[in-house]
């Protein structure tokens, strides 16, 4: 499939031919060349040929921006999700490389060639910085293993939609993620319930982990939150408060150190420790 992007702007006079076709189609579909033809000189009151639009929707045909059944045209599903794949990438990537000159929430930041420290205002900032950290490297990757060491299992509680389209995306491209987890509230067990019913494997532990912990390609992520935050979100999940949660621990100004180490060797040990106890 050959890919091009041709963007249009979305409820706005179109420029040209191609975008009026692309922004008929995402309201109206599948149309013949004929209905396109007439629909454009109603809604635009454009004076395009017959000639003008056929060339057009061809052309859209051959770029697989359109395709046609039954010599009706809509827009093709695949190159929508290869624009969305481009976009993504150079969200993140642009995302990433700035954000530790540019990001609010971060207090400080040390980096050399393998190691990374960074120290954030709240566990919000945190997972924002690593969702977009790990979202950069995975989203343009396949067949990786993604490894979770967590004390408990909060983010569905407030990131539903987003984790689910998030991981579905890592999913699909082949990666295999685990979670291994000390959280044994109700709460704990809905998120886990969640992340099985979505292919993601879990597996609870006994054991309270001294950090968090992410591992995944070459990069092994330790996540250091204080005992105190520690002891409220683990406080909150088991009394259901999802308010306190937010103001008292996720949003609590404090420091919250984040390690990474890029070290393939070390990566591969954590990981098969972890993979281990599934």
């Amino acid at each position: 499939m050959s890919f091009e992007i041709l963007i249009p702007e979305l409820n706005t006079r179109p420029k040209n031919t191609k975008d009026a076709i692309i922004n008929l189609l995402t309201t109206e579909w599948p149309l013949t060349l004929r209905n396109i033809y007439y629909r454009l000189k109603k809604h635009y009151k454009y004076s395009y040929t017959y000639q003008s639009v056929y060339k057009a929707v061809k052309e859209l045909v051959d770029k697989d921006v359109l395709k046609a059944n039954d010599k009706k045209y809509e827009i093709n599903i695949s190159w929508v999700k290869q624009v969305q794949s481009f976009t993504d990438i150079i969200e993140t990537n642009y995302y990433a490389k700035q954000i530790t000159q540019n990001f609010s929430g971060l207090k400080s930041s040390k980096s050399s060639d393998d190691l990374i420290i960074l120290n954030f205002d709240t566990i919000f900032d945190t997972e924002k910085y690593l969702y977009y950290f790990i979202k950069r490297e995975l989203f343009r990757k396949k067949e990786q293993t993604l490894c979770f060491q967590t004390n408990n299992d909060w983010k569905p509680i407030f990131y539903l939609r987003a984790e689910y389209n998030f991981y579905k995306r890592l999913i699909s491209r082949g990666h295999k993620i685990y979670i291994l987890s000390s959280g044994d509230s109700i709460t704990d067990k809905d998120s886990q319930s969640f992340y099985k019913s979505i292919g993601i494997s879990v597996k609870t532990s006994k054991a309270k982990f001294p950090n968090e912990v992410i591992v995944f390609s070459d990069y092994f992520i330790q996540v250091f939150i204080p005992e105190k935050l520690r002891k409220k979100i683990k406080e909150c999940l088991e009394k259901k408060d999802s308010l306190s949660l937010l103001k008292e621990a996720l949003e609590k100004k404090s420091s919250i150190k984040v390690i990474i180490n890029k070290d393939s060797s070390l990566c591969e040990e954590i990981k098969n420790q972890i993979v281990n106890q599934f």
